[in-house]
């Protein structure tokens, strides 16, 4: 097969580069604390390396006359020393025109992905191959073991298509979106930037606790979500808009069986109006049945197919790109953020090979906030630990401590770290 030099960004992705700027960088991140001091030059060598194999990764974003779309990047790839924002925007100039990022910082290695480029689920593959890589440079015999894609694929068609459209069905479930929702606020920082604050818990501890409300552990946090959110902002308080959003990405590679390196996930909507006080075992109960109402085939089917029928509405097609900017950030700005209260995104257990975890000690994902989305909750298990990194566009830190309150109130063992940022005043 002719190797591809260009891709048109897939459904999910289209909305980004029309949006995006300072006060809303749309970047995550997956961190690794390694038990060896990283050696900068082998990490940049093990990065350029397996970008001969995840071809949409070796990108730079383009205007086209019509669309945004990605053509290949044959500028060699820089590594990075951490900053303090490592999850700031992205200079794609700064950056060799590369559409994510790598950081090291003594015995940390972070990935950071503009969310135009791929999802959580893509983004964990290509972080776990530059670790492999890594690690087979600096000398380590480590059998990948099937848990990671190896070898040179210079063109993969199953992991660079757009698996929205390839998968498109009629709707047959109507969605409605929630209106006048209400949102996170507090004391805006001076500078840009993000505060974090990271839980770890023991995996088998927060499933147990899970279990005795009857819901699964994304379920029992989205439960615990809107209680904390409640708790925070709403109880007591005399707030116009009672009704909250959470929005909870679902991995749709499971479903379809999957392979893509691009965006391929769905959100299902956690809404409920509060009207009096609500206990945790409410929320969770409420939490869990939305979830599963939401898993339903059928509606997220629908919910495909609703945003992928935007994209190919012949009139959208033929307007000029600097019209369907100005109409694309109208739109979200009504319809994109302000239509959720937070998000909690779970990418689930981190599984390296028995060799390569001997070097990884522990595993992070975050994801950064905006000034309409404030803030937002990350979620990834490694080795019979669930980490919770907490990111937010204020000062305050209240939902936070409800939220880890909760947690440590119940019984459960938690360690809290922080980047102190809400100090730095």
């Amino acid at each position: 097969m002719k190797k591809r030099n260009w891709y048109p960004l897939d459904n999910a992705a289209k909305i980004f580069p029309a949006v995006y700027g300072e006060k809303r960088p749309y970047n995550f991140c997956f961190s690794a604390l390694l038990t060896e001091k990283v050696e900068p030059e082998k990490l940049n060598e093990a990065v350029n390396n397996i970008l001969s194999r995840v071809p949409t990764f070796k990108t730079r974003l383009k205007r086209g006359v019509f669309w945004y779309y990605l053509e290949e990047n044959k500028k060699p790839f820089r590594i990075s020393e951490e900053t303090g924002d490592y999850l700031a925007l992205i200079d794609f100039a700064e950056n060799n025109d590369y559409l994510f990022k790598v950081y090291y910082r003594e015995y940390k290695i972070s990935l950071v992905v503009f969310h135009a480029l791929s999802d959580g689920n893509g983004g964990l593959e290509v972080f776990k191959q530059i670790l492999l890589e890594y690690f087979r440079l600096l000398g380590k015999k480590i059998d990948a073991g099937g848990l990671i894609k190896t070898g040179v694929s210079p063109e993969n068609y199953k992991e660079s298509t757009d698996n929205y459209v390839s998968n498109y069905k009629k709707a047959r479930v109507k969605i409605k979106k929630p209106k006048k929702l209400a949102h996170s606020d507090g004391t805006p920082f001076d500078y840009d930037g993000f505060a974090l604050i990271t839980a770890t818990l023991q995996a088998d501890q927060l499933k147990g606790l899970s279990k005795r409300f009857g819901a699964t552990v994304t379920e029992f946090l989205s439960g615990l979500y809107l209680y904390a959110f409640y708790r925070c902002y709403l109880k007591g308080q005399n707030v116009k808009n009672r009704n909250v959003c959470i929005l909870v990405p679902v991995d749709m590679r499971r479903k379809y069986s999957s392979e893509s390196l691009r965006n391929y996930s769905l959100f299902v909507r956690i809404t409920h109006f509060f009207d009096r006080d609500y206990t945790l075992e409410e929320c969770v109960k409420i939490a869990a049945e939305k979830m599963r109402e939401g898993l339903d085939e059928k509606v997220l089917d629908s919910i495909n197919h609703f945003n992928v029928s935007a994209e190919k509405n012949v009139l959208l097609k033929i307007v000029p790109l600097f019209l369907k900017d100005l109409v694309l950030r109208i739109g979200y700005y009504f319809e994109g953020e302000n239509l959720q209260s937070g998000d909690l995104s779970n990418v689930g257990l981190v599984d390296l090979p028995a060799e390569l975890a001997e070097y990884v000690k522990d595993i992070n994902f975050s994801i950064s906030a905006s000034h309409t989305s404030k803030q937002l909750v990350g979620a990834v298990g490694y080795k019979g630990k669930i980490n919770l990194t907490f990111t937010r566009y204020f000062k305050e830190n209240g939902f936070e401590r409800e939220f880890i309150g909760v947690l440590a109130e119940s019984g459960l063992d938690i360690v809290v770290k922080s980047n102190y940022w809400e100090k730095k005043l």
